[in-house]
């Protein structure tokens, strides 16, 4: 399937529509039409999609993702960018763990390890490349997932925290906590002690019971604490027999941002017509229901009534006069109100209404006020990031024109629909949704039964229903047993909502999924109503028509690379210097070049894996090293404060999912951690001396130990691993082959926390010292009480170097013209182990497996159907089999089919 040409065709369509047209307007329409394609040349939009295996985890399990990434409004796999980056955020906001991946013709794919002590809760995985930083960080692709702890005490807790005045001075904040059981089920009436601590001091404690529906309600003032101090609230829960259950839960706060948004179509207000306003909830806590009731008033009279879907989107009608201001009004469930004041009312203009509800077309309707009908051109653009699909003029000589846009050429996704006058000046822009047929890929995949047995063989047959389906497709499988976890409709994302809506929508990331493929009748009014709540991007039309295009701050990566500048004392370049990079793991590997005139070198189309050091040196054309090396860094992405907001809810199958953990759990405990997990974050130079814990997980509150070694104390012992360097510098530690034991309990080893994970005692010996920022010793009681059983032996809580942490002492400042580098490599993309029972020789050993398959690679074509097999895990139930992808065409696809198993 060939793409068309777009701008061809509307250029002969211009030729030849409107009416006895100006020759200066055509000119002006042609100008910017060719604006637009270069806009577009210059800055495609590249999108994001990941599919995971499912968007519930346990605390110890593997996360497994397959990447597609996008270019243009036809979805076609990108040649820009041949690097990406996949992160794992917390809910307090921090990157917990980072991938960056190769790009092979726009696909990638990688996996994260989640710790066995894992604190359960809300995270978020965003995925973007280099190039994309350019554009609003609310088209990276977003998807917030559910973990459990199966070490939790068979309760499940989720909480939210606001702050908002309750007068002019006072600022209060509102905190709720709700428990819950293994099976969903709300925890009544339950005795719990409460600690709220900022920076390892307590600020409110108190005794207290669950309410009816398991909820602690509490309030503290604002101002109380240390704002830029981390906040832990303790709950220490009476669990009967089985004594008192200890839960830390991170307290964010975030301001009250309940609030609505009123978007008047195509931005204006004009009196005397009919004026259509859309309505868009933006909810406060996390699980609050969306649903609103409002009215719209002018001097206190209601003049109409309206109210919200459970999404949280609206829309209502009427006809506004000149001489009065009107305000919405807007009821939420619990009580509270909002009043927000529409936009003035316009006199003299236009106004543009588009109905997209139709079938077969578009009717995009301008009505002017008197003084504005002119017999000026009007022209009509549909476009998205500067691909123009559809353009044609009108004279404006009556108080009404309508264009009348078919949609079979247009491509799924979301359009703009915008209104020029004849200085090429927006009148009105809306958004709009289209579903074309011919983008979406019709795949078939039926397993060759549709009951089996536990570890019996399934085999699955793929391939594209599609007549002219002849070209090459790339897709990924997940195999899941359902009935081991909840589903989450808000964090069921698709290759269809992802690439054809959220990619190109600003404020959606709240919203629950809408099924765009099948539409009905009421979803389609709740697309068209989510299109017309966008705002306009006014500026973007004038710099269209002035030519003005927004400057490149972040290049697309091709390759890894290492590159910077040479300078001597004064800091001016030193050309024709010699500078070599070394690097030592996992071989030796010493690559030399000169710098050019400007004192600029580069190593490009470098192959590095994670924890690869380089060592930096450089010498003038005389070969003396009194020079320095400045190396360039890419800046970490920043995070907002949105990004990470989600909700966390227990169902009936929830619990299922935690009696299983309940069962994994003693095997666990008995034969140690499934795995391990370290991520040492990136070294970056570039701060002042501050608290080397700073950034401490530490629950007591960063510093609060027994005692603090900073990471610059040990650069002087000259080890090689962390464990040696530690060994004598410990008050009350011992160490024994590598392991160290707190005197007060020798019989087992102290517990090792770096950077909030739980790690296994082994971990020292493979920790790079001149990574690390602190080290905290937890030896006595007070200090290690908060960590419950973890504490009882001891911790060591360490923290890694953070962009704010550089090395006060290291080789940079001692040996001139000599510097280390530890870049972020490519991550080493694990295997997906799915068992052989026809080949295994021992299948004793329980399979309990929730993902019972994963595969990344698959490849579909007309004439080679693709086919795959896996083995049934030994708990029966429902398993999922979801197939996504696209064809080299930006044809996506998705297949969802279901297999029964059953106990053999």
């Amino acid at each position: 399937m060939k793409r068309p040409s777009y701008f061809l065709l509307i250029m002969v369509f211009i030729s030849l529509t409107g009416y006895a047209q100006k020759h200066d307007t055509t000119d002006a329409l042609q100008r910017t039409l060719k604006h637009l394609e270069t806009f577009q040349q210059k800055h495609p939009q590249e999108r994001v999609y990941l599919q995971t295996d499912r968007a519930y985890y346990e605390a110890g399990d593997d996360i497994w993702f397959k990447a597609y990434v996008t270019v243009s409004q036809f979805n076609l796999l990108s040649a820009i960018s041949k690097i990406m980056y996949v992160e794992l955020l917390n809910d307090q906001q921090e990157v917990v763990q980072s991938r960056r991946l190769p790009v092979i013709s726009g696909l990638s794919m990688g996996d994260f390890k989640l710790p066995e002590t894992l604190v359960e809760g809300q995270y978020h995985i965003r995925a973007y490349t280099n190039w994309m930083r350019n554009f609003d960080e609310g088209l990276f692709f977003h998807q917030a997932i559910t973990v459990n702890n199966k070490n939790s005490g068979g309760i499940i807790s989720r909480s939210n925290f606001i702050y908002k005045n309750t007068t002019e001075k006072d600022k209060q904040v509102y905190g709720t906590v709700q428990l819950l059981d293994f099976k969903g089920r709300m925890i009544p009436n339950r005795q719990v002690a409460f600690e709220l601590k900022n920076n390892g001091k307590t600020i409110a404690k108190q005794q207290v019971a669950t309410d009816e529906l398991g909820r602690l309600r509490f309030q503290f003032p604002y101002e109380s604490r240390k704002k830029d101090q981390p906040d832990l609230l303790i709950l220490h829960i009476d669990h009967g027999n089985q004594g008192t259950i200890v839960k830390n839960i991170p307290v964010i706060i975030r301001p009250d941002k309940r609030s609505i948004h009123l978007q008047a179509e195509a931005g204006t207000l004009l009196a005397g017509i009919q004026n259509r306003v859309g309505v868009q909830v933006i909810r406060n806590f996390i699980d609050e229901k969306q649903e609103v009731q409002g009215q719209l008033e002018s001097n206190g009279q209601v003049i109409t009534k309206f109210k919200s879907d459970a999404a949280g989107l609206g829309s209502f009608d009427f006809i506004p006069e000149s001489d009065k201001a009107y305000s919405v009004l807007v009821y939420f469930a619990d009580g509270d109100t909002i009043r927000m004041p529409l936009p003035d009312v316009q006199t003299e203009g236009f106004h543009l209404a588009v109905n997209n509800l139709m079938e077969q077309g578009i009717v995009a309707q301008l009505t002017a006020s008197q003084s504005h009908i002119k017999n000026q051109q009007i022209a009509c653009i549909i476009q998205s990031q500067g691909m123009v699909f559809y353009a044609a003029k009108q004279s404006m000589s009556k108080p009404a024109i309508t264009f009348n846009i078919p949609k079979k050429d247009l491509p799924s996704g979301i359009l703009e629909v915008a209104l020029l006058d004849e200085q090429m000046d927006l009148i009105g822009s809306r958004k709009i949704f289209i579903l074309n047929p011919r983008d979406t890929l019709i795949l078939q995949a039926r397993p060759n039964q549709t009951s089996y047995g536990t570890r019996e063989k399934v085999t699955l047959d793929i391939k594209g229903l599609m007549p002219d389906t002849t070209d090459i497709g790339a897709f990924s499988a997940s195999v899941v047993n359902i009935d081991k976890i909840p589903q989450i409709p808000k964090a069921d994302k698709n290759i269809f909502s992802t690439l054809w809506l959220q990619a190109n929508t600003y404020n959606t990331f709240d919203q629950p999924p809408i099924n765009i493929v099948h539409q009905n009748k009421q979803t389609q009014q709740q697309i068209d109503v989510l299109m017309l709540t966008q705002s306009i991007n006014r500026s973007f039309w004038k710099n269209v028509k002035e030519g003005k295009f927004p400057e490149i701050a972040y290049t697309p990566e091709k390759e890894l690379r290492i590159s910077g500048i040479v300078t001597n004392k004064q800091d001016e370049p030193v050309a024709n210097a010699k500078v070599t990079i070394a690097s030592f793991k996992p071989t030796a590997t010493v690559l030399d070049t000169v710098t050019d005139s400007a004192g600029r070198f580069n190593f490009d189309k470098l192959l590095f894996y994670d924890q690869t050091d380089f060592l930096v040196q450089a010498r003038d054309a005389k070969g003396k090293k009194n020079v320095k090396v400045k190396l360039d860094e890419v800046p970490s992405q920043a995070i907002s404060q949105e990004d990470n907001e989600g909700e966390v809810k227990v169902t009936a199958k929830e619990g299922a999912s935690n009696q299983n953990s309940e069962k994994s759990l003693d095997e666990v405990q008995q034969y140690g951690f499934s795995g391990k997990s370290i991520v040492l974050e990136e070294v970056e130079v570039n701060a002042k001396k501050e608290n080397p814990a700073k950034h401490s997980s530490n629950l007591n509150g960063p510093g609060n130990a027994d005692q603090v070694i900073s990471g610059d104390e040990l650069y002087f012992n000259g080890c090689p691993t962390l464990d040696i360097c530690l060994q004598g510098r410990l008050v009350g530690v011992r160490f024994v082959n590598g392991i160290p034991y707190s005197t007060r309990s020798m019989n087992r080893p102290m517990q090792i926390i770096l950077d909030g994970m739980y790690m296994d005692a082994s971990a020292l010996n493979i920790i790079n010292p001149f990574d690390v920022a602190s080290v905290e010793v937890l030896r006595t009681v007070g200090n290690t009480a908060i960590y419950g059983m973890w504490g009882s032996n001891g911790v060591l809580v360490i923290t890694t170097r953070r962009g704010d942490q550089p090395r006060r002492f290291g080789p940079e400042l001692y040996a001139p013209g000599l510097t280390t580098f530890s870049p972020q490599g490519f991550y080493e993309i694990r295997n997906f182990e799915s068992p052989d029972y026809e080949a295994a020789a021992d299948t004793t050993g329980s399979d309990r497996r929730t993902t019972v398959y994963w595969q990344p690679g698959i490849v579909v074509q007309k004439e080679h159907p693709a086919s795959i097999s896996f083995y049934t895990a030994d708990e029966p139930g429902i398993y999922r089999i979801e197939i996504e992808g696209l064809d080299v065409n930006g044809r996506l696809g998705k297949s969802t089919s279901y297999i029964r198993v059953e106990k053999k």
